[in-house]
């Protein structure tokens, strides 16, 4: 209700985070305002899961503008958050129909979004795949999303648009490591992870943390690839070309 919304609100700008409060200006009847209540509200520190995902819910029917990137990417990004809420409860039915309309969505249009990643989109959809035993399946559609972009870099060299940082290729490899690693196969992860790194744009600050984590010489492959990704710069914190 309205009268929810409202002390949601104040509890959110309460809280640590201190949002600006125009983000929740439109008021209740706008699922703009709804969304981003709900993004605060699935943050750990606040812990109100079940008011988010219900907030979140509330957005499935609404319309975007398809004209407005930042508009589209708002839905993309609610529709991201309700499908990881969904999978961390096990409920990945719900999780995945949620994920795929996110990617569909996404992929409606060629718009460079601010923060959302498609590769990212395609690997939630994988692991949710995965973690309903449907592996093999998410590997093979992985397989496919690396054969379609891998030699896009090369094709585009000398032309308007050349690509060197590419986030299907990114989350591709990333998740074949992840598939390597619970095989127990360290080489083949970290060989991965270097294919996965090199569709990133590395700050030189990172490289040192990067080779120690690489350069770990004992078989715990999940442990060193948690490192890996600890040393990483956030992915969302950096500029793609896909």
């Amino acid at each position: 209700t309205k009268e929810d919304f409202d002390a949601l609100v104040a509890l959110v700008l309460a809280s640590k985070r201190k949002p600006p409060e125009a983000l929740f200006a439109s008021g209740f009847g706008d699922w703009h305002a709804r969304a981003r209540l709900g993004h605060f509200l699935a943050m750990q520190e606040i812990g109100k899961t079940q008011e988010a995902r219900e907030l979140f819910c509330s957005v499935l029917d609404e319309d975007v503008d398809e004209g407005n990137s930042e508009d589209i990417e708002e839905k993309v990004f609610a529709l991201q958050r309700l499908s990881e809420i969904e999978h961390a409860a096990k409920e990945h039915e719900d999780a995945l129909a949620h994920i795929n309309l996110a990617i569909e969505l996404a992929e409606e249009t060629d718009y460079l979004y601010k923060f959302i990643l498609r590769g990212e989109l395609w690997a939630a959809r994988w692991n949710i795949l995965h973690a309903m035993g449907r592996a093999a399946e998410a590997e093979a559609e992985c397989d496919e999303r690396i054969a379609a972009y891998e030699d896009i870099p090369l094709s585009l060299v000398g032309s308007e648009m050349c690509i060197e940082t590419d986030s299907y290729l990114y989350y591709g490899y990333r998740f074949k490591a992840q598939l390597a690693a619970e095989r127990g196969v360290v080489l083949v992860a970290k060989d991965y992870m270097h294919m996965a790194l090199h569709e990133m744009e590395i700050p030189a600050e990172y490289e040192d943390a990067l080779e120690k984590a690489f350069s770990a010489t004992h078989e715990n492959a999940s442990w060193i690839l948690n490192e890996i990704d600890r040393a990483t710069p956030r992915p969302e914190l950096l500029a793609w070309d896909i």
